[in-house]
Formats: structure tokens, C-alpha cells, sequence
């Protein structure tokens, strides 16, 4: 079989998030640039990502929002229902919207610049694909993104669902188990729940990676209180039911043993860096115990110099927003190599958008313990609790924000909440700290008294207290 060789200066491995904008980045100046894709055209995100599951959750809070109308006062004649079927209609809708956006891009570029197929490389300036192209460069981005796992046990169950396969569904099911606690579990179960599906979330034995104690009682709390929450199980038996769903047995906190009948099981536990037959070991690109290629976060190279990596293959955060600017920047210094910028890094906000919010601003409490413990840099954690008048006026209390500010010097470096909002103060507190405030200085902002964002001055507030009793 003849063998076509093609020759570029910047290869693009990927055309998700990740990808599409490392290949912007690498054309701007005129740069020859190749981008390889094996997938279906779109980006995971879009597919079976942030967006359908925001769009499930809208869907589900819409009517969740109507269900609880009466709290104010507000009666219906008859109960709102929602028609599953009409729901996952609209969603695809959107999405499909979306990906054709993507879609018109990607038939924009040149088709001799546009290769479909998998890559694998022979060394580390030439790639073949699907054995019959050849693909010589100086400098390339890998940008394959994640797929779903899928434990030994859930794949010994027939037609198990992985989110690729779930929005792709013509109606929702009536009941089911969703494993994985993490962002998209907790979302894609709470959504569900809100849409009148029977769920029960397992968990293993965490909360998504929250890790101060205080926030993850009072979210287990409040989540469990909108859907079944199971994050103290251990799970001893899985079993296919024919054609009637699934049979889960389970020991549960207590050391009791428990049975559950779902119609269907969707695996959501965790996403894995899409590597396999690329031969990147084998060229020198190392690969961390969790299967992420291992980058310099200030240039995104890999262990091989004229080869960056980004996006999901290469750490565990699966957000679009990170993807792409990890793409831009990979693209940008994949063409000017070996003239490379190095990145401004932001500070971290990981967000959960469940009722009430789960966020991450800076650094979460464990690794605020590793800060001291290197540094020698004390901190103290500042709890405030969403409880006051104003948070009741906004049909919002109950949550809780934990904040980790240095004493040395009056800084935040970090906080964990669980709070309606959330996302609000979560973003305010990460701009905080990214301009390097003290609390001292935000104990004297005042907010506009009904919002959720007080929380933050209550909280400096707290720290400025405590900190001038040192």
C-alpha cells in the first residue's frame, strides 16, 4: 500500500477544545499547520460535556423552580410535569447548534491540512496515520482529550451507559444509579432527580475534591436532601436483570445491607486521558501514574522538547475554559519553538453547579497543609455559615464558605464553599486573590446587602478578628 507523505511545520493532534484552539493559535502568523482527528467531529464538551448536562440541569431547576412556588405563596391547579422525551428533543437541539459551529470551522480549514484518523508517532518529528499517511514536523501539540471509565465491574453489565451514550437517549429513564460523585455525577443526578427521575448517586467515599470536612458535611446534607446520595457504600453486587434494569446491592454506613432495582446505570466516575496506541512512551513523552502526560504547566511541554501537550490529556480537570486556554497557549509556543512564553497562571475556580453550589477558590484545604508544611507560611480557616437574615431573604441559607487566609500576610490563598450562588462568590474570591488582597482590605467592602456575595465580607471580617488576636 502506498504510503502519502505529508510535511508541515506545527501538527495538531485533536480536534476538541483543546485542539481547535492550539490550531488557531499555530495559523495566525501564516504558520503551515496540520490538524489530526480520529473522533466524531465536535468537541466532548459540546457532545456529552458541560453543555448537555447544564442544559439538563436548566431544564431540571426550571422545573424545580415551579414545584416550589408554593414556598412563596404561589398555588397551580394541577402539577407541572415534564415530558422527558420533549426535554432531550431540546437539548439536542442546542447541541447541535453548537457543534455546527465547530463543524463550519473545521470544513473552513484547507482538506490537505485536514486529516482524518489515528495518529501514532514513529519518533518525535513524524507520526503515521492509519498506516497509509505520513506526517513529517518540527514541532507538534497533543490535545486528544478524555473518554469515560468504565470499572471492571460496571462493564460486566449489559448496555451500561457512559454520558457519550446518555444524551443520546430518546427519553429519560425511569430510574437510575449513577456512578461517580464527581462534577458531572453529582450534576447529571441532581438534574435527573429535579426532572423526576428516581436516582441514587454512588460515591467513593468522597464528595467531588472538596476536602475541608466542615463543607463536605454540610453539602452531603444538603444535596442528600434533593437526591438519593451515597458516598459511605460499598458496593458487593451488580446484576443484570434481563430486560427488567439492573439489581445493586450495597452495604451502606450503618454495615447494612442494601438492595436497589434501577432501570438503568450510567457510569460516571471519572474521565481517562485518551493516549492509547499513540507510542508516546516510546519516543520519550513520560505519562504520570494517572495515564496524563506530564507538561511543564509554565510552557505546557512535554519530556520531549518540540512537543507540548493540552487540555484533558493532561491533567485531571475536565473544563472547556482550561482547555482552551491551555490550546491557545500550547498552539502559540508549538509555532514559536524554540522561543517559547511562558504562561500566566490564573487562579484556580472549580465550580460544581448542583443546588447549593460546590466550588474551589485557590487552593483547598489539604493542599493549603502541604503550602505550610513546605513554606513554613501558618494560615487559619475562617467558617462562616449562610444563615443570617439576608441569605433567608434570598431563599438561599444554609450553605457554608471556608476560607484559608496566610498570617503572615493577611492574604487568601485558598477557600472551599457550599453555598446557592456559589459560583458568584467563588469567582469574586479567586479575582481576590489573583490581586492579591488582605482580608483586611475586603473586611471593608461592603456589598449590596441582598446578595449572596456578603459572604465574602463576613468571612474577611471573621480573619481580620482572628488575626489580630495573634
Amino acid at each position: 500500500m502506498d504510503v502519502r507523505k505529508v510535511e508541515c511545520q506545527t501538527l495538531v493532534i485533536g480536534a476538541g477544545t483543546a485542539g481547535i484552539e492550539a490550531y488557531k493559535s499555530a495559523v495566525k502568523d501564516g504558520l503551515d499547520c496540520v490538524i489530526v482527528d480520529s473522533g466524531p467531529l465536535g468537541t466532548t464538551a459540546q457532545r456529552s460535556g458541560e453543555l448537555p448536562v447544564s442544559l439538563l440541569m436548566s431544564a431540571g431547576q426550571s422545573l424545580h423552580a415551579i414545584e416550589n412556588l408554593e414556598e412563596c405563596g404561589i398555588t397551580f391547579p394541577s402539577k407541572v410535569q415534564a415530558d422527558t422525551s420533549n426535554v432531550m428533543v431540546s437539548l439536542r437541539a442546542v447541541r447541535a447548534r453548537a457543534t455546527s459551529e465547530v463543524l463550519s470551522f473545521m470544513y473552513r480549514i484547507p482538506e490537505n491540512k485536514r486529516i482524518r484518523g489515528k495518529a501514532k508517532f514513529i519518533d518525535a518529528h513524524t507520526v503515521v496515520v492509519d498506516d497509509c499517511i505520513e506526517i513529517t514536523f518540527n514541532t507538534a501539540v497533543i490535545a486528544t482529550g478524555s473518554f469515560p471509565l468504565v470499572t471492571y465491574e460496571q462493564s460486566r453489565l449489559k448496555n451500561i451507559l457512559t454520558t457519550n451514550e446518555f444524551f443520546e437517549l430518546e427519553k429519560l429513564p425511569k430510574s437510575v444509579a449513577v456512578f461517580g460523585s464527581s462534577k458531572i455525577g453529582l450534576e447529571l443526578g441532581q438534574a435527573l432527580a429535579y426532572l423526576g427521575v428516581d436516582v441514587a448517586v454512588f460515591g467513593q467515599r468522597k464528595l467531588w475534591t472538596l476536602t475541608d470536612d466542615s463543607i463536605l458535611t454540610v453539602a452531603h446534607q444538603m444535596l442528600s436532601s434533593r437526591f438519593n446520595l451515597y458516598v459511605d457504600t460499598f458496593i458487593t453486587s451488580m446484576e443484570d436483570e434481563e430486560n427488567n434494569g439492573y439489581a445493586i446491592y450495597y452495604i451502606d454506613d450503618r454495615g447494612y445491607e442494601n438492595y436497589l432495582h434501577m432501570q438503568s446505570v450510567v457510569a460516571a466516575t471519572d474521565r481517562i486521558p485518551n493516549v492509547g496506541g499513540m507510542n508516546l512512551q516510546n519516543i520519550g513523552v513520560k505519562l504520570d501514574r494517572t495515564g496524563c502526560i506530564n507538561v511543564d504547566p509554565e510552557t505546557l511541554q512535554t519530556t520531549v522538547d518540540n512537543i507540548f501537550a493540552a487540555g484533558d490529556v493532561c491533567h485531571a480537570e475536565h473544563l472547556s475554559s482550561i482547555a482552551m486556554a491551555e490550546g491557545r497557549d500550547a498552539g502559540l509556543n508549538a509555532a514559536s519553538f524554540p522561543n517559547l512564553t511562558k504562561r500566566h497562571s490564573q487562579v484556580r475556580v472549580d465550580i460544581v453547579f448542583t443546588d447549593p453550589v460546590l466550588a474551589i477558590a485557590g487552593k483547598t484545604l489539604n493542599e493549603m497543609r502541604d503550602y505550610a508544611r513546605a513554606t513554613g507560611d501558618t494560615f487559619i480557616t475562617t467558617e462562616v455559615k449562610l444563615s443570617q437574615g439576608h441569605f433567608r431573604g434570598l431563599r438561599a441559607d444554609g450553605g457554608i464558605l471556608s476560607i484559608y487566609t496566610s498570617v503572615k500576610t493577611h492574604k487568601i490563598l485558598g477557600a472551599e464553599l457550599c453555598a446557592f450562588k456559589g459560583d458568584k462568590i467563588a469567582q469574586l474570591l479567586a479575582l481576590a486573590m489573583e490581586n492579591e488582597l488582605t482580608v483586611d482590605t475586603l473586611a471593608q467592602y461592603s456589598f449590596f446587602n441582598l446578595s449572596a456575595e456578603t459572604v465574602i465580607t463576613l468571612a474577611a471580617k471573621e480573619a481580620v478578628k482572628r488575626l489580630n488576636k495573634k
